[in-house]
């Protein structure tokens, strides 16, 4: 396939990079790629998931060794959006008691994003209940039945805003009930 033109390339006019090189992530979608000779950035999205992560750690004392950051997985089964063997990425798990999922970070790259999804949690209360493009954000939560969400964007870390306790209600559906603050981090010498 021949590399997009700069008329087509989305990353190109939104960060005002003329010119190639490209990436192709679909025939339809086009993304410009600085060289990374000379240039160095980082998704929105980084910035506050790299904080909640160190936040979680550095002053909610989750442990650093029973810990994931950035982790690719693929459904186990079909969800109310996602089909069985879909590849996704959990932005933080930070684990519990026998590996269990005690809380599970889902980062967002603007206020917007994260109060938007946080108030579709809120107002809804259960999967189910979420429209499609809010149930899809989260619906790993039946896969990974973490006990805490955390959804993380800008001015949403400290204090921590937008944390949930997770109950899953049978195969296909969960509720979120609101918590004031970080869960503490579980005792794992119990």
């Amino acid at each position: 396939m021949a590399a997009p033109d700069q008329a087509s390339c989305v990353r190109g006019d939104i960060r005002g990079i003329g010119g190639a090189p490209h990436r192709v992530a679909r025939p339809s979608r086009s993304h410009h790629r600085a060289d990374s000779s000379s240039e160095a950035w980082l998704n929105r999205e980084y910035v506050p998931h790299i904080a909640a992560f160190a936040y979680a750690i550095l002053v909610g004392g989750y442990d650093l060794t029973r810990c994931s950051f950035s982790r690719y997985r693929k459904f186990e089964r079909d969800l109310i959006v996602k089909r069985k063997g879909a590849a996704y990425e959990t932005d933080g798990e930070f684990y519990g008691v026998g590996d269990r999922i005690h809380l599970q970070v889902e980062a967002k790259a603007s206020e917007r994003q994260t109060s938007a999804l946080s108030a579709a949690v809120e107002q809804h209360g259960t999967l189910t209940d979420l429209p499609p493009s809010a149930a899809k954000e989260i619906e790993y939560v039946l896969d990974l039945a973490p006990r805490y969400l955390w959804i993380v964007g800008p001015g949403s870390i400290e204090p921590p805003k937008h944390v949930y306790e997770v109950e899953r209600r049978g195969p296909l559906n969960a509720r979120f009930t609101s918590r004031v603050g970080l869960p503490e981090s579980p005792r794992l010498d119990v």
